[in-house]
């Protein structure tokens, strides 16, 4: 994908809305806190930069937890695919499905709190099930708008070049660069004539240059090995031999078996989705990957029994009442999507986008997982199952799913490692399960760094908010902003803050500079902020 450029353009509207509201885990009211914009449209890469800033979406609606308010404060988790290692209970799972398939065994199992969270859904919004809504009304109707990239960088070429000085000036004082993002202080640079042109380079071409002039101490000489003594071996070799004399050469035993494997090299995921079934399998399990950004043929014959599952699930697992569970709450919330499907050229696997990976057993849709296929990963949006299948834990299956998902991914796109859970909440026990899938890292909410879970959660135990980064000199440099480089449409063109002010409209100046910390620089300077 580089040097190809999605041709698609991010535009958004930012309500400046502080008010709270009732919070899905601990039951409070008006202590859930959050910043919300509405997405007409979002390119993948931009919603991929936003998810690593702590922004999710539900629906079309994107928001951003206020972290240091918030009753339950919920921390973005990903999980590395590739490096995945199953937890025991993770196994039992797969075990569990693989022979209920194969033989239709069924090991009935009460409502124990293992098998709540295990069932609990990807929801990543926060909510328990209920979707999150804007807290504002949408009264422009931006479907008429129309702007490809290339179009959005010819109209703005001249905003860009009538910004004073050619490059803006980031509100530190420090440059912006043809970005518009602040960066961080540069390393010393090479001229090409081999000297450093920073003074610290100076400073240490200097040093080297001593120490050149000191001469070179000869090496001792050394006596090599004693040919007298057999060769070195390593302690692992030195067991497994004495092993096989011990049992007479014979590896092929079932104990020496055992011994070869050690532990060093167990089952990935795909060992136990690849098992092989008995010879007339009970059932039959077939898993569908279908876009709904823009449906499919499939997706609107499928679409009355994603919604009956759905409805199925709310009600019974969430106690949704039939009007909170009705069809426009299931397109709002779980099919219209902002996302604009991508299919670089030369992308050997499906678009890019939004989708429902739908779970077919014997003919009949018993899941549902809704899911974003980003550039660096696969974003969980949420997961609803038909609650009669509660015995097969399909929360811990399908998010065990996605992972191979991701893996089978990742082999056609390098960088494509990434499994985003949504959001992990510390401070709520029954979150806390998200925690289990390993390596995981969570997003420091200060500097927008990612840090391994296991450093992290000594400090949520001391304080539900807390930093979780170990450097101290870490910052958030997007977060440096440049309102001369938020890009705004206005009167259905697009312009730069600057000339926007210039009409007259300063009087929002406070929220597009909120707006614009809270995305960053480098989106501000590339999403278009919807302007009355």
């Amino acid at each position: 994908m580089a040097g190809e450029e999605d041709p698609s353009v991010s535009l958004v509207v930012y309500t400046r809305d502080h008010s709270g509201y009732r919070c899905g885990y601990c039951k409070s009211q008006n202590s859930n806190f959050s910043h919300g914009m509405w997405a007409h449209e979002l390119t993948v890469g931009d919603y991929q930069t936003l998810i690593d800033r702590g922004w999710r979406r539900s629906g079309q609606y994107c928001y951003k937890p206020t972290m240091d308010v918030v009753c339950c404060p919920p921390y973005t988790i990903r999980c590395d695919a590739t490096q995945v290692q199953l937890t025991k209970s993770q196994k039992k799972v797969l075990k569990r499905m693989h022979r209920y398939l194969s033989h239709g065994t069924t090991k009935e199992q009460d409502s124990s709190s293992e098998q709540q969270s295990n069932n609990i859904d990807l929801d990543g919004g926060g909510h328990s099930g209920a979707y999150v809504q804007p807290g504002f009304e949408v009264k422009k109707d931006l479907a008429e708008i129309t702007l490809s990239a290339s179009k959005l960088g010819e109209r703005i070429a001249a905003a860009s070049s009538e910004i004073s000085h050619g490059t803006a000036t980031a509100t530190d004082g420090s440059s912006s660069g043809n970005k518009g993002v602040c960066t961080p202080e540069e390393e010393p640079e090479d001229t090409g004539d081999g000297q450093i042109s920073s003074r610290e380079g100076k400073k240490r071409t200097a040093a080297q240059n001593q120490l050149s002039k000191q001469p070179a101490k000869a090496p001792r000489a050394g006596v090599g090995r004693d040919p007298n003594r057999p060769p070195c071996k390593k302690a692992k070799q030195l067991r497994r031999e004495r092993y096989e004399a011990r049992h007479d050469g014979d590896v092929s035993s079932k104990a020496a078996k055992k011994h070869k494997g050690g532990g060093s090299d167990p089952k990935e995921i795909e060992d136990f989705l690849n098992e092989p079934m008995s010879d007339q399998p009970a059932h039959k399990l077939e898993l569908r990957l279908v876009p709904c950004k823009t449906p499919s043929r499939e997706f609107e014959r499928s679409f009355g029994e994603s919604y009956q599952v759905f409805r199925k699930f709310q009600m019974t697992i969430h106690e949704e009442s039939e009007d909170e569970c009705d069809k426009q709450s299931f397109n709002s919330f779980l099919v219209h999507s902002p996302l604009a499907s991508w299919k670089p050229r030369h992308c050997p696997v499906r678009s890019f986008g939004s989708f429902h990976h739908q779970y077919w057993l014997d003919g009949k849709l018993i899941a549902v997982g809704v899911l974003d296929i980003l550039p660096l990963c696969v974003s969980s949006v949420y997961f609803f199952y038909d609650p009669d299948y509660a015995f097969l834990s399909l929360g811990t299956y399908a998010s065990l799913r996605e992972i191979a998902l991701a893996r089978e991914l990742q082999k056609s796109l390098p960088e494509l490692k990434w499994y985003y859970m949504g959001y992990y909440i510390h401070s709520c026990p029954k979150m806390r399960y998200k925690g289990q899938y390993h390596p995981s890292d969570l997003l420091c909410p200060t500097s927008y760094t990612w840090n391994p879970i296991e450093k992290c959660k000594p400090k949520l135990d001391v304080s539900k908010f807390s930093t979780l980064t170990d450097d101290p000199d870490a910052t958030d440099e997007d977060g440096k902003v440049n309102l001369d480089r938020v890009l705004i449409l206005h009167d259905q063109e697009p312009m730069w803050y600057n000339d926007y002010k210039m009409l007259g409209s300063s009087y929002d100046e406070e929220e597009v500079k909120e707006y614009a910390h809270l995305v960053g620089s480098k989106m501000a300077s590339r999403i278009l902020l919807y302007r009355e």
